[in-house]
C-alpha cells in the first residue's frame, strides 16, 4: 500500500520514512493538536472536511506533513497532495482518484478496481463539465457547412446524453460504492492531506473542493486542507461573483475550520519558542549563536517578531538575511533594517533618502505600536524601541541636533564601542552603510 507522506520542508515525497521523528523540535507545542485532531477522526462515524486555517508561513505544512507521518507509522492509510504543484489542466477528479488507487494498491487488484470505476465515471461526467470541453468533443465542421447541420450534430449528441443519463447515474454510484467498501475495510480512517490549495488558480481550487464534496464524502475518509481562509474566501468570490458570500459558501464543502494554535505577544513561553527557532536557525546555517553580536541580534529579533509580527517563515527569511550578510555591524539598526525589509520592502529605499513621508509612516504605522505593545513584554527592549522612535522624529522635523536624541540612540541602539557620534547627519549615515552590508536598495 503506497502512503505519500512530505519531509518535514513540506516537499512532495512518496516516501513516508523523510521524517523520521513527527514533530521533534514541535517548538510551538502543536503535538497537542495532533493528539486532539488524531482523537477526533478516531470518533467520526462518516467522513469529513477540516481546514487548517493559518497565515501563509505560520506552519501549516509543517504541522500537516507530521501530522501525517506520525498517523502513517500508526497505521493509518495516508497521502499527502500538493495541490499547487499539480498540473492545473487535470480535474481534480483524476487527481483524486489516481492518488487514492495508489494509497489501496494490494497487489490484489483493489487499486485496480478504483481506476476502472473511476475511468468509465471520468468518460461519462468530462465532456458535462462545461462549454470547452462539449465543444471539444464535437469534430469541427467544414468551412462550408451550413449553421444548422452543426447545430443538429450538437443536438443530437445532447439529446443521447440525456437519454444516457440514468446509466451515468448508476456509474456514480458504483464507483461511491466500490471506493467506499474499501475504504471501510480499513480499520481506521484514511486521511487525505491537500496542501497549498489556497495557492491555487481560483477555479482549479474551487473544482478540487466540488469533487471532494460530490464524488468523495464517504465515512472512513478524512480530507485535510492546510489553509489560509482568507485567500479561499477571495477564491470563492473570484469564482461565484464577488457579492457570493464566501463564508456561507465555503463551509458547504468545509465541515469545520480549526485554527493553529498561537501564543500572545507577550506571552513569555512565546518568546521562549521564538527564540528558540531563531537559534535552530542559524544552527541550519551552521552559525555560532555564541557571539556577543549575534546573541543581541537574537534578543531584538525576538523582541521584533513578537510584537511586529512575524510568521516562521518571516523569521527565517530575516535570519537568512542576516547569514547572508556576513554578521553585519550595528545590530540595533541591521534588525530594524531586516524587518523593514521583510514587511515593507518599499519603504526601504525612500527611507534611505530620508524621505519626510516614509518617515512619517515609520513613525505612525509601525514604531508608535510596537513601543505601545512593547510596554508589555516581559524581555522588551523598550528603550531601543524608544530611541528609534525619537531619531526618526527627530528626522522628520528637519534634523533638529538634539544631544540627547543622539546620546539616546548611542547608548540604545548602537553596537556597545560604537564609534562616537556627533549628528543625526552620522546615524543617517550609519543606516546607509549598514544596509548597503546587507544588500538591501541603496538610492543613487
Amino acid at each position: 500500500m503506497n502512503r505519500a507522506v512530505p519531509p518535514a520542508g513540506g516537499k512532495r515525497s512518496d516516501k513516508p520514512d523523510d521524517i523520521d521523528q513527527p514533530f521533534a523540535g514541535d517548538l510551538l507545542q502543536r503535538t497537542r493538536l495532533a493528539d486532539r485532531l488524531t482523537g477526533y477522526i478516531n470518533r467520526l462515524e462518516n467522513g469529513t472536511v477540516i481546514a487548517i486555517d493559518a497565515l501563509w508561513g505560520e506552519g501549516k505544512t509543517w504541522f500537516a506533513s507530521n501530522w501525517a507521518a506520525r498517523l502513517y507509522r500508526e497505521g493509518y492509510p495516508v497521502v499527502f497532495i500538493d495541490a499547487f504543484a499539480e498540473n492545473d489542466e487535470l480535474d481534480p477528479f483524476f487527481i483524486l482518484a489516481a492518488e487514492l488507487a495508489l494509497l489501496f494498491e494490494d497487489g490484489q487488484g483493489t487499486g485496480d478496481a478504483i481506476r476502472g470505476e473511476a475511468a468509465r465515471l471520468m468518460n461519462a461526467m468530462m465532456p458535462l463539465a462545461g462549454k470547452p470541453a462539449a465543444a471539444r468533443a464535437v469534430p469541427p465542421a467544414p468551412p462550408d457547412a451550413p449553421f444548422e447541420t452543426t447545430g443538429d450534430d450538437m443536438v443530437n449528441r445532447i439529446e443521447k446524453r440525456l437519454k444516457a443519463w440514468p446509466a451515468e447515474k448508476a456509474l456514480f454510484t458504483r464507483f461511491r460504492t466500490t471506493l467506499g467498501r474499501i475504504v471501510s475495510g480499513c480499520g481506521k480512517p484514511a486521511v487525505i492531506v491537500i496542501d497549498e490549495l489556497d495557492r491555487c488558480r481560483p477555479s482549479f481550487a474551487i473544482r478540487f473542493l466540488e469533487r471532494i464534496r460530490h464524488y468523495f464524502d464517504m465515512p472512513n475518509l478524512i480530507f485535510v486542507l492546510p489553509v489560509n481562509r482568507i485567500q479561499l474566501y477571495e477564491a470563492i468570490r473570484n469564482v461565484y461573483g464577488t457579492d457570493t458570500d464566501a463564508g456561507t459558501c465555503l463551509h458547504r464543502f468545509i465541515d469545520f475550520f480549526l485554527s493553529l494554535p498561537r501564543f500572545a505577544s507577550n506571552d513569555t513561553a512565546h518568546l521562549a519558542h521564538i527564540r528558540s527557532f531563531i537559534g535552530d536557525m542559524f544552527s541550519r546555517h551552521r552559525a555560532d549563536t555564541g557571539t556577543p553580536k549575534r546573541k543581541r541580534f537574537i534578543e531584538l529579533m525576538t523582541a521584533w517578531a513578537a510584537l511586529v509580527p512575524l510568521t516562521l517563515s518571516e523569521i527565517e527569511r530575516a535570519v537568512t538575511l542576516y547569514v547572508l550578510a556576513g554578521e553585519p555591524p550595528e545590530q540595533g539598526i541591521a534588525t530594524f533594517l531586516i524587518v523593514l525589509k521583510i514587511k515593507k520592502p518599499e519603504w526601504i529605499a525612500p527611507l534611505l533618502k530620508n524621505d519626510r513621508k516614509i518617515l512619517a509612516a515609520i513613525l505612525d504605522d509601525f514604531l508608535s505600536k510596537i513601543i505601545t505593545d512593547s510596554q508589555k513584554l516581559p524581555m522588551a527592549p523598550d528603550r531601543y524601541f524608544i530611541a528609534l522612535q525619537n531619531f526618526f522624529n527627530s528626522e522628520k522635523s528637519s534634523h533638529m541636533q538634539d544631544r540627547q536624541v543622539i546620546t539616546q540612540f548611542q547608548t540604545d541602539v548602537l553596537d556597545p564601542n560604537s564609534f562616537y557620534i556627533e549628528s543625526l547627519e552620522e546615524i543617517s549615515y550609519l543606516i546607509r552603510m549598514v544596509a548597503g552590508n546587507l544588500d538591501l536598495d541603496i538610492p543613487a
